[in-house]
């Protein structure tokens, strides 16, 4: 019986990091416990699917699935319409990709849609979304104090 060679071998070879004090070259330590970032891109991409079914929901109304048509609607409600309907897709597309445009876009939007809400104003957005824009802000600002305080 031949023996192979240990160059003829499919061996597996581990590389091994370096000792606990000192990462890989390359590598990086991270602190043990909860892993903010990784929370806060999770709620990022989550907020991006909630916006991107906003802004099909305002495309929607664009295209006359609403109620009214849209050129039945007054003026100022088929501008918040149309507004909302292009900037929430492009909101949900920078969030997608953790752009600082894209969250600086949606905290825009949601300001504005919080305060369309409980005022009433144009009709456009109803007290729940209001509601609903108000507490993914607030979750927003509570993720960014955590993950600023991790240690990295």
């Amino acid at each position: 019986m031949v023996q192979p060679r240990d160059r003829d071998r499919n061996t597996d070879f581990v590389i091994e990091p370096g000792g606990r004090d000192e990462p890989p070259i390359g590598g990086e330590m991270k602190a043990a416990g909860v892993r903010w970032d990784l929370i806060m891109t999770l709620f990022l991409r989550l907020a991006a699917a909630i916006c991107m079914l906003k802004g099909i929901g305002f495309w929607m109304l664009v295209l006359g699935l609403g109620d009214l048509p849209l050129a039945e609607e007054p003026r100022l409600r088929q501008a918040i319409i149309v507004a909302f309907a292009l900037l929430n897709c492009s909101a949900a597309v920078g969030l997608w990709l953790l752009a600082t445009w894209g969250t600086s876009l949606w905290l825009f939007l949601s300001t504005f849609e919080f305060v369309l809400g409980v005022t009433g104003y144009a009709r456009t957005v109803g007290l729940f979304t209001a509601t609903g824009s108000g507490i993914m802000m607030f979750m927003f600002f509570a993720l960014t104090f955590l993950f600023r305080r991790q240690k990295f």
